[in-house]
C-alpha cells in the first residue's frame, strides 16, 4: 500500500470501502454456463456490447449443448461486434464441448477446475466465483488495475495476481467480491481511462495520479 501515515492509512481504507459500498449492486446471474460465456466474450469489450451480443448468442444456442455443437461461422457472425470474434468463437466451442464431456455439463465452483476450461483465465475464474457461487475472491479486470495503479496501491508494472493480492491483504473479505462490479462502475464515472473526474473523487487526496497532476 502507499507509504502514508497509520491515520491516513485507516482514512484511505474507510474512503475506499465506501467507494466500494456506493457503486456495489448485486448482479443477477442464474446461469452460471451463461456467465462464464460472457467472460470469454467480454476480453477488450465494453460491457454494453457484451450484454448484446451475449443475448443474441443465447436466444439461438441456449445451452453447453447446443454450443459445443453450433455452426463456428454462425458464432463468429454473433460475436463480431464485440472484436477478436474469431478467437472467442473457437474459445466458447472449446469450452462448451469441455463442459459438456468433462465435467457432464456443469460449471465447477473450483478456483483451479475453472482455469481448465478452454479460455478462462485468473480473471474470469474469479469472476464465476464471485458472481456464479457468491465466494469471497477478487476478479481484476482493466477498471480496477488503471484505479489500483493510479492510486499507486501498486507498481505501474504490477500484474493482476500481484494486485488481487494486494487488494486481498488490503480489504476486509466481506469486500473481495464487490471490487470488481464497484470498479467497473468507478471506474466509467469518475476515474475514466481518459479524461478522469478527479476533482469529484472521494480518493483525490490519496492519490499518486492526482498528486503528480493527473500524469501517468
Amino acid at each position: 500500500m502507499m507509504s502514508v501515515g497509520r491515520e491516513s492509512n485507516k482514512q484511505f481504507l474507510e474512503a475506499i470501502k465506501k467507494v466500494i459500498e456506493d457503486y456495489w449492486s448485486e448482479p443477477n446471474w442464474s446461469d452460471i454456463f451463461k456467465l462464464l460465456i460472457a467472460c470469454i466474450v467480454s476480453q477488450r469489450t465494453r460491457s454494453e456490447v457484451t450484454r448484446k451480443v451475449v443475448e443474441e448468442l443465447f436466444s439461438k444456442y441456449r445451452d453447453a449443448r447446443e454450443l459445443a455443437h453450433a455452426d463456428i461461422e454462425d458464432i463468429q457472425r454473433i460475436l463480431k461486434p464485440a472484436g477478436l470474434y474469431r478467437m472467442k468463437a473457437r474459445a466458447i466451442i472449446r469450452a462448451a464441448n469441455y463442459i459438456l464431456t468433462v465435467l457432464n455439463g456443469q460449471v465447477p465452483n473450483s478456483f483451479e477446475e475453472l482455469l481448465k476450461i478452454p479460455g478462462i483465465g485468473r480473471k474470469c475464474a474469479n469472476i464465476v466465483l464471485a458472481y456464479g457461487f457468491g465466494k469471497q475472491v477478487i476478479a481484476v479486470d482493466a477498471n480496477v488495475e488503471r484505479i489500483c495503479k493510479r492510486l499507486g496501491l501498486v507498481r505501474k508494472d504490477a500484474k493482476p495476481v500481484e494486485i488481487e493480492n494486494t487488494l486481498t491483504k488490503l480489504l476486509p473479505k466481506s469486500y473481495w467480491r464487490k471490487v470488481d462490479i464497484s470498479m467497473v462502475r468507478f471506474g466509467r464515472t469518475i476515474c475514466k481511462p481518459t479524461n478522469p473526474r478527479c476533482a469529484e473523487c472521494p480518493l483525490s487526496s490519496f492519490c499518486k495520479y492526482y498528486a503528480n497532476q493527473c500524469i501517468v
